[in-house]
């Protein structure tokens, strides 16, 4: 996958080059993402809920549920995997591995749906979570929604 990352209007018309030379080799896929990494009001949230889910799942007979445990499990059901290349200095092999894609790299808009994904998985499980009025992920449901 080719990242390409537009800083201002003389930066389209590489994108456009870039994209033009992919499609001689068929369809291509574009994904456009603004680059506001996520908040540290949704990543506080998000850690507040890994710690609820944990009590709930330790409440539960799971105790093996750490608040960790529980980011990562989520991250493993809602977010995936991100290849990762790696190379021995020494031969110059390079290896590819896979690792849970980290909530550091996501845009507002990708952690906004992470944390519908959990909030979702935790109401079919009729934990209730906590969502303070003034934190960010109540504002961007609330605009979301109309309210």
């Amino acid at each position: 996958m080719t990242t390409i990352t537009i800083i201002d209007g003389r930066d389209t018309q590489d994108l456009i080059a870039r994209v033009t030379a992919m499609l001689a080799d068929g369809p291509v896929q574009v994904k456009l993402s603004g680059k506001k990494a996520r908040s540290m009001s949704q990543n506080n949230l998000a850690h507040l809920w890994f710690g609820e889910i944990s009590k709930w799942l330790t409440g539960h007979g799971r105790d093996f549920a750490t608040p960790e445990w529980c980011k990562n499990a989520m991250k493993h059901t809602f977010l995936g995997y991100d290849d990762v290349f790696d190379m021995d200095v020494i031969t110059g092999i390079s290896t590819r591995r896979q690792e849970l894609r980290h909530t550091s790299k996501l845009d507002v808009g990708e952690m906004k749906l992470f944390m519908d994904q959990v909030y979702h998985w935790c109401l079919e499980k009729e934990l209730m979570l906590t969502i303070p009025e003034d934190c960010e992920y109540d504002r961007l449901r609330k605009e979301e929604l109309g309210i």
